[in-house]
C-alpha cells in the first residue's frame, strides 16, 4: 500500500507529516507543486534523505481542464525540473493535477517524459469540511494495491479552510497502524521489487 501526499512542501505542516512517518518507520510518495518546491528545497531534500519518494505535480497546479496543450506542457516541463534541481536527481514520477487525463494533459506528459500515478482511493482529505472521522471511515477496509491520496498542502482550495491539514496529519498514524495490522507493507512508486537469491 502506497501513501501519497500532493500539493506540498507546506511550511506548516510537511515538516509534521514528515516527523510522524519517521516516528512509524514508513515511507511515502510526494507529488511536489514545482514552486512551492523551490520555495522550500530543505523540506524536498529532507524527503530524499529520510527514502520518501518524490514527483512532481506541475509548476502551479493550474486547472486543467480547458488547459491548451502548451500550457500544460510548460507546466509539466518547468515543474518537473524544479523538483529535479531541489532533490538532485531525476524525477520521472508525475501526478496531474486533479488527476486529469484527457488528449492534451496525456500529451503533454508524454513530451515531458514523465510517469504519470493516480490512485485507487481518495478520502477526499481536499474538502475543507472532512474530519478525521471522515477520512478514516472512508479508508476503513485498506487492501493490497491501495494507492492513497492525501494532501500535505492544498493549492486552488475551494475556501480558505480546505488550507488546514490538521484532519490529515491525524488521520496518518490510525492509517499506518491499520496497513500494519493488516499486514501490508508501505512502499513507496513505484513498488520496490526485492529480489531474493535461492538458497
Amino acid at each position: 500500500m502506497a501513501l501519497t501526499f500532493d500539493d506540498g512542501p507546506d511550511p506548516r505542516y510537511t515538516p509534521t507529516l514528515l516527523d510522524l512517518l519517521a516516528d512509524h518507520g514508513v515511507v511515502a510518495t510526494f507529488f511536489l507543486v514545482g514552486r512551492r518546491a523551490e520555495r522550500h528545497p530543505e523540506l524536498v531534500v529532507r524527503m530524499v534523505h529520510e527514502g520518501h519518494a518524490v514527483g512532481s505535480h506541475s509548476w502551479s497546479h493550474p486547472d486543467p481542464h480547458g488547459a491548451s496543450l502548451r500550457r500544460l506542457r510548460e507546466e509539466y516541463r518547468r515543474g518537473k525540473r524544479a523538483v529535479e534541481a531541489t532533490a538532485g536527481m531525476p524525477v520521472p514520477l508525475f501526478r496531474p493535477p486533479m488527476g486529469h487525463v484527457a488528449i492534451s494533459s496525456a500529451a503533454a506528459a508524454a513530451m515531458t517524459r514523465v510517469r504519470p500515478w493516480l490512485w485507487t482511493r481518495d478520502p477526499s482529505d481536499w474538502a475543507p469540511d472532512r474530519t478525521v472521522d471522515d477520512i478514516l471511515e472512508s479508508l476503513r477496509d485498506l487492501r493490497s494495491g491501495d494507492v492513497i491520496l492525501l494532501h500535505d498542502g492544498i493549492e486552488l482550495p475551494v475556501s480558505d479552510a480546505a488550507l488546514d491539514r490538521s484532519a490529515t496529519l491525524a488521520a496518518v498514524p490510525v492509517l499506518i497502524r491499520r496497513a500494519k495490522a493488516a499486514g501490508l507493507d508501505l512502499v513507496t512508486l513505484p513498488p520496490v521489487r526485492v529480489s531474493r537469491a535461492r538458497p
